[in-house]
């Protein structure tokens, strides 16, 4: 993925967050889909490019910097960040590439327990197993996964795109919705045409594990409109 200096999300399409029944962690009520944050980790540092997809479920974003719009290095989050993640609430991280992977990390705080897993943002099977978490974390209320690549954009941006389109159709997202999502928060010098495609031409997964409710999707989905 090309490196972006400088740049600042603006979401063109008008979206809201939905009240949700989950609980958020901590650090993040001031998380939304159109500006990125810096999520603190301690030490002048947070990870960067920082945003809510689905408030108390899934946030997306890069590795450690300074600021909320740098992009931080080309490796896995440090223990540092892991740990802030799971005093913050957080139960599950993914990792969306496979660059400096050393395997799966099991992370205890005070009181939570945190899981760090490798997953291919663009392999199916790999896409499954993230949306089997997800709908764990929806329908048994566990604590919300941060998904992440380098700069929160291109992998991390893939997944979250993908996951609005499964779970989120109640609450008026399909594919080309997400695909919309999807460009808003890419610049448009770059907007990666084939993973918009692939996004704007996903299909759901069908398992009934991986199907929520109606009234499941309104707690935990942003609007469309």
């Amino acid at each position: 993925m090309s490196k972006i200096p400088g740049f600042c999300s603006v979401l063109l399409l008008g979206l809201s967050v939905a009240a949700s029944a989950l609980a958020q962690p901590a650090g993040t009520d001031d998380a939304d889909m159109k500006k990125e944050k810096l999520f603190p980790v301690g030490n002048g540092t947070g990870l960067t490019h920082f945003r809510v997809v689905m408030p108390g479920v899934l946030y997306r974003g890069g590795t450690e910097g300074s600021r909320a719009g740098v992009d931080g290095p080309r490796r896995p989050l440090q223990n540092q960040s892991l740990q802030a993640l799971c005093k913050a609430g957080f139960s599950q991280a993914v990792y969306a590439y496979r660059t400096g992977w050393n395997g799966t990390e099991n992370v205890s705080c005070a009181a939570n327990s945190l899981q760090y897993d490798y997953h291919q943002w663009d392999n199916r099977a790999a896409l499954r197993t993230v949306f089997v978490k997800l709908h764990d974390i929806i329908t048994q209320g566990k604590g919300a996964m941060y998904v992440h690549c380098w700069y929160g954009l291109h992998a991390s941006g893939f997944i979250s795109a993908a996951a609005l389109a499964q779970f989120c159709a109640p609450a008026g997202w399909d594919s080309h919705k997400a695909a919309d999502y999807w460009d808003s928060v890419i610049p448009p010098k770059i907007r990666y045409p084939k993973e918009h495609d692939q996004v704007a031409n996903f299909v759901r997964f069908t398992d009934p594990e991986l199907q929520i409710s109606e009234q499941d999707a309104a707690r935990v989905c942003p609007q469309y409109h």
